[in-house]
């Protein structure tokens, strides 16, 4: 026959053998047994106890309380676990087996248990507690379970002694007498040794006698590493605190007087100083009258456990006390605890939380979102979490809630439970939504910034990509906007910007995107279309709408816009090509007269190229002398004689040669060079000047252009004035010639600079009058000495509605006491007509062309009158 190979091991013979002579397995049910499990439960306060014999093949229950059961028979194809409960020869090995073969097959978190053995150290089997709730036995719980665990094995003794051969009435009294005796030593060995173990101090008082009987580790609590040979109720409460004292004398008496048993924590002051707490339990006994005749107990350190829970109850206090809000959880996901600033946070009560689950905490908007997901699976991996989640509070109230959470530690296999930390971080939310805002919108317009601009534009640019569509960008410049920031104010400037904003956003589709990407650049993402004639459709709406008067407050004003547009894919496959291109075809439409549109070809890279290469040698230009004056003569139709001369800027680049002044002068405007340029034509014109007419018998005056910027960008240390003053030249012999759109700006600083250059004696011409919105009132209020009308009039004299303008203009000029120049007359023809309707002065290629100051200076030499 097969002999399983633990029951060869002779600890384990020997086990079983003993087992057989106390003739206790499958024996009836015992009322004393059964009682013994009942008050292993009752005083350990866990629903079920059991009495268990370790069988070779079983466990087999002698007592079960709280359960049903029989026995659990051994798995033999699991080699190990049999071996660890029937093969273990360690005391401490078999309670661990046992202990784990319960909790498996009840399906129990919790098991405590105490080893029957016998007194020749035979272990036979334990008594157990368990419970489905997980937590920690405390000393006295241990020392009450093998304390029953004693008496267990006491009863066993006792039915095996019943089991002997009969004997004798001689022999049954001597060996009665050993065997009470014999129990009587080995129970005392046993209590001593628990006692030695669980480090408890004991202590019995005849209180009739006054002698007292006392352990060492009873003397160790109070300090005392030697016996102390006389204890006294009076000692004893010397050791005590001051404070406790009080308190002990009153559990001690009420004990001795009514209830007989007690049990008091407190302090006690070692010989060295230092203090401890112990643990003093005990009981008064009474004789049939009812007067106390003996006291016995136990003292125990409890010094490390309080010092710890006051560590504890410090941590609790001081967590109840912060602002911070912090939850905690059981094992079964239930909140447990919660502190005050945390019901402050959520408006929820302390009794509503405790024993639910945290779901009764997540019914914002975000409770089906993606970020409880992530919450669930943290749990489930048993890792810690961080979220921020919009959430409600008890009164349905919106707040952005950061969670962070992690897990309790624990023993391996049991459910983690978790401790969290939240924060109310809605003003967080609300200053990172404004940062973000910020940063992603103009804080003028409201319009998407540039950096935002970016981002939808390569969004919609993938989007198209995807779908095999177009996208079109408009890039949107105002026409002379500088002109109303210079000449009514930085205010003006952006009420104008904010109208226009609005406007763009008007005409632009809920599909469509504007936004503001410079000062006064806009641009437009156009989406959803499908042809041309949709796109032109928005920017004629545009244009129109643009163009329409706007209210600054003190002035009204008026604005045009041009517009570049390029599409992608046909034009440009990145956002940046696309930008880029759409700002040339911007500046065609600028350069074609303003106030229209152009879309983007690709001979406008070209243009885009020359361009940015001039204005880069604008930059340089005055400085290494590239710039030059040319003079063309003003002739009296009358007389013939040269009375006046147009000083007019050219650039001869070195490499390039002349470029044109249509070309570099909106380029030196638009750069911020024409201030520092127009300085320096003023100082040579003048100079010349000055020269000329100490030369000539009769002095001629030289007309100066003024861009419209340089009344309001101007940093020069002296006025104009002044200049000429300081030179001694006199101030007639200088006329400033200024564009018509001028006079419809209505700025006061223009007013006041225009009424000091004619209070100095400096004379005001109106240049290229007639191709402008001319106002007529504007001439008288600006005190205009001179009117210069536009040479494309001229060129039209052939045309009677040009003949019938160029007369008006003559009549009306002269009419408010001004005098007119006629400019581009380069026939005979034309000056003619011109004399016979009373012109008084012509510039034109007929007299001269712009000529050098040098051959100017031999013209004058040579003009007697032409």
């Amino acid at each position: 026959m097969h002999m399983d190979p633990l029951s060869l091991s002779r600890g384990n013979v020997a086990r079983l053998v003993c087992l057989d002579q106390y003739k206790i397995l499958d024996t009836p049910a015992e009322p004393l047994y059964d009682r013994i499990t009942f008050l292993a439960a009752q005083l350990l306060q866990v629903p079920v106890a059991v009495l268990v014999i370790i069988d070779a093949n079983r466990l087999w229950f002698k007592s079960c309380h709280g359960i049903k059961a029989h026995e659990i028979a051994f798995d033999s194809t699991v080699y190990s676990r049999k071996k660890a409960l029937i093969g273990s020869e360690s005391k401490i090995d078999l309670e661990a087996a046992v202990r784990s073969e319960l909790k498996l097959a009840f399906e129990q978190s919790f098991c405590a248990s105490a080893v029957l053995q016998t007194q020749d150290g035979m272990m036979l089997g334990a008594l157990c507690v368990l419970d489905a709730e997980c937590h920690q036995a405390g000393l006295t719980d241990d020392i009450i379970l093998r304390e029953l665990a004693t008496v267990t094995m006491a009863l066993l003794e006792t039915k095996f002694d019943r089991s002997k051969l009969m004997l004798t009435d001689s022999e049954k009294q001597a060996q009665q007498k050993r065997d009470t005796e014999q129990k009587i030593n080995d129970s005392e060995r046993r209590r001593l040794f628990v006692l030695e173990a669980a480090r408890i101090g004991d202590w019995e008082l005849d209180l009739i006698t006054g002698v007292a009987q006392h352990s060492m580790l009873h003397d160790r609590c109070f300090g005392y590493v030697t016996p102390v040979e006389h204890w006294s109720y009076s000692k004893f409460l010397s050791h005590v605190h001051p404070y406790d004292r009080a308190t002990v004398d009153c559990c001690f008496m009420t004990a001795r007087n009514e209830s007989g048993l007690y049990e008091v924590e407190f302090r006690v002051f070692w010989p060295d100083g230092s203090l401890h707490w112990l643990l003093s339990r005990g009981c008064f006994y009474h004789d049939k009258a009812g007067n106390p005749i003996r006291a016995a107990g136990i003292q125990v350190d409890i010094s490390h456990s309080k010092m710890a829970q006051q560590h504890i109850d410090r941590l609790a206090t001081a967590i109840e006390s912060v602002t911070t809000a912090v939850i905690t959880t059981d094992s079964l996901g239930r909140i447990d605890w919660t502190n005050k600033a945390f019901l402050d946070m959520t408006g929820f009560d302390r009794e509503e939380l405790i024993g639910s689950l945290p779901s009764i905490l997540l019914q914002g908007p975000d409770s089906n979102s993606a970020t409880i997901e992530i919450m669930r699976d943290a749990i489930r991996s048993n890792c810690g979490f961080e979220v921020d989640i919009l959430n409600h509070r008890k009164d349905g109230t919106l707040f952005w809630q950061n969670i962070k959470a992690n897990p309790l530690p624990t023993d391996p296999g049991d459910l983690s439970c978790y401790i969290s930390v939240h924060n109310d971080i809605t003003e967080r939310k609300k200053l990172e939504s404004q940062l973000w805002e910020k940063a992603n919108y103009d804080g003028l317009t409201s319009l998407p910034n540039r950096r935002l601009f970016w981002d939808r534009l390569a969004q919609e640019i993938r989007h198209a990509h995807r779908l095999k569509k177009t996208v079109a960008l408009l890039f949107i410049d105002l026409d002379r906007f500088k002109e109303i920031n210079d000449l009514y104010g930085h205010e003006a400037g952006d009420l104008v910007l904010c109208e226009v904003a609005r406007r763009i956003s008007r005409c632009t589709r809920n599909s469509d995107i504007a936004a503001r990407i410079g000062g006064d650049e806009f641009a437009a993402i156009l989406t959803d279309f499908s042809t041309v004639d949709q796109i032109d459709m928005v920017i004629r709406k545009l244009l129109l709408v643009l163009s329409e008067p706007i209210n600054c407050v003190t002035a009204v004003c008026s604005i045009t816009a041009s517009i570049g547009i390029a599409v992608y894919p046909d034009d440009a496959s990145s956002p940046e090509q696309l930008l880029k291109y759409a700002d040339q075809a911007m500046y065609l439409a600028k350069s074609g007269g303003r106030d229209r549109f152009s879309y983007f070809t690709p001979v406008m890279q070209k243009h885009a190229e020359r361009r940015l290469k001039v204005g880069r040698d604008l930059r340089v230009a005055l400085k290494e002398n590239q710039l030059t004056l040319h003079f063309q003569p003003i002739i009296d139709l009358a007389t013939g004689r040269i009375v006046k001369a147009e000083a007019l800027l050219r650039w001869t680049h070195p490499t390039r040669g002349a470029i044109d002044p249509a070309e570099f002068i909106p380029l030196a405007e638009e750069l911020g060079l024409i201030e520092s340029i127009g300085e320096w034509v003023f100082h040579q014109a003048t100079h010349c000047a000055a020269k000329w007419n100490q030369a000539c018998r009769d002095p001629i005056q030289i007309s100066i252009n003024m861009s419209a910027m340089q009344f309001v960008k101007h940093n020069a240390s002296e006025s104009w004035p002044q200049y000429l003053h300081r030179l001694k030249i006199p101030c007639n012999h200088v006329s400033v010639e200024i564009p018509e759109g001028v006079l419809l700006k209505n700025s006061q600083m223009i007013i006041d600079t225009l009424a000091d250059y004619r209070a100095a004696g400096m004379e005001i011409a109106i240049d290229d009058f007639g191709t402008g919105y001319s106002a007529m009132g504007y001439l008288k209020k600006f005190n205009v000495d001179y009117i210069k009308i536009d040479q494309s009039f001229i060129r039209d004299l052939d045309f009677a509605n040009s003949r019938t303008i160029v007369e008006a203009i003559i009549v009306m000029g002269q009419k408010l006491g001004m005098k007119i120049i006629a400019e581009g007359v380069e026939t005979l023809q034309e000056r003619q007509f011109l004399q016979s309707v009373g012109c008084d002065f012509g510039q034109g290629f007929l007299f001269s062309k712009p000529v050098p100051h040098h051959e100017f200076s031999q013209f004058l030499q040579n003009n007697a009158g032409y």
